[in-house]
């Protein structure tokens, strides 16, 4: 934890905004902590003239994309004013400056920790996409973390019949919960070769294996995982040519090419507050922790990754400026 930097006032389109809650996105971070990121790790949300510290290929460097916050401060013209409370891609932090369109606008119906789960909803919407799932289509999820299970509450939306593969019994209770018809631990996983879509969500990429398995004849996998510079064999030969399947990666940033003629950003991002209404995704959520509690916090996640779900950085009001590097 470090002390930070005050914003400037907003200018034109601008606002300024005060936290209120922050999700760590646990596989992700946790890479940049182990030092298993890639170079560069994530231009996407790397601002060309942002400051070195928000820029650094790994650990320690800012990070984290699932912000909320309440408006204190807007510039001339900004769309969003004192009050409005906002959801933006931005690193832990009690405070940020959020040029045109950084801030997205959020209901005060929607509990500020559930809205964290904004940024994975985004991905498991795109990821469920991706696989192309459909009414009554056989699915299977590899890896119960926040994107696997929103996968599973999603594709059973969607109609299909889901099958979790999870380690954590807490987590495969969850995935029931949201509608998985079936939580299998991994060693009483056996799988058939019978499923139209698998989406690859463990983090790990030796499990690429097990979700060629459960595909069927010109099924598609779909990788869902962020696996940063972990690598590991993957057998190519056998069923996954026999099978005609299909591997595709599933990445947030852009739309499938068969919804970008009708959908863009903002009216996935329309469907996500919608999603958010639910208070089922609460099950989701863990217990809120202060962020100075950061550094402990990383320490444990990495010593017992499965042991959490969505953990929330709570804030409180207070005119010092933190940041969680």
């Amino acid at each position: 934890m470090r002390p930070g930097a005050p914003p400037r006032a907003p200018g034109p389109g601008e606002v300024v905004a005060r936290a209120l809650a922050s999700g760590v996105s646990q596989g992700t971070e946790l890479l940049l902590f182990r030092g298993e990121g890639p170079t560069p790790f994530d231009p996407s949300l790397d601002a060309p003239d942002a400051p070195d510290a928000e820029c650094a290929p790994t650990y320690p460097r800012r990070y984290g994309y699932a912000w909320v916050g309440e408006v204190v401060a807007r510039g001339e013209g900004a769309a969003l004013g004192p009050g409005d409370r906002v959801f933006a891609l931005a690193p832990h932090g009690d405070l940020h400056l959020l040029g045109p369109g950084a801030a997205r606008g959020l209901p005060r119906s929607i509990p500020a920790e559930r809205a964290v789960l904004a940024a994975n909803l985004e991905t498991a919407i795109t990821c469920v996409w991706d696989a192309g799932v459909g009414l009554g289509d056989a699915v299977v999820v590899l890896g119960g973390g926040v994107v696997g299970l929103l996968v599973v509450a999603l594709a059973r939306r969607a109609g299909a019949v889901v099958r979790l593969v999870e380690p954590s019994e807490r987590r495969r209770r969850v995935g029931v919960a949201l509608g998985a018809a079936a939580a299998l631990r991994p060693e009483d996983d056996r799988p058939r070769g019978d499923a139209d879509a698998v989406i690859a969500a463990t983090g790990h990429p030796e499990e690429l294996d097990r979700a060629i398995a459960h595909a069927a004849r010109e099924a598609t996998v779909t990788v869902a995982s962020f696996y940063g510079a972990r690598t590991s064999p993957v057998a190519l030969g056998a069923e996954f040519h026999r099978r005609r399947l299909r591997l595709r990666a599933s990445q947030v940033s852009t739309l499938p090419p068969e919804r970008a003629p009708r959908w863009d950003h903002a009216r996935r991002f329309a469907l996500v507050r919608a999603l958010l209404e639910d208070p089922a995704l609460d099950a989701l959520l863990d217990p809120s922790v202060p962020l100075d509690a950061a550094p402990s916090l990383y320490a444990e996640l990495a010593a017992e990754p499965g042991a959490r779900l969505q953990t929330v950085f709570r804030y409180g009001a207070r005119s010092a400026t933190r940041e969680a590097t």
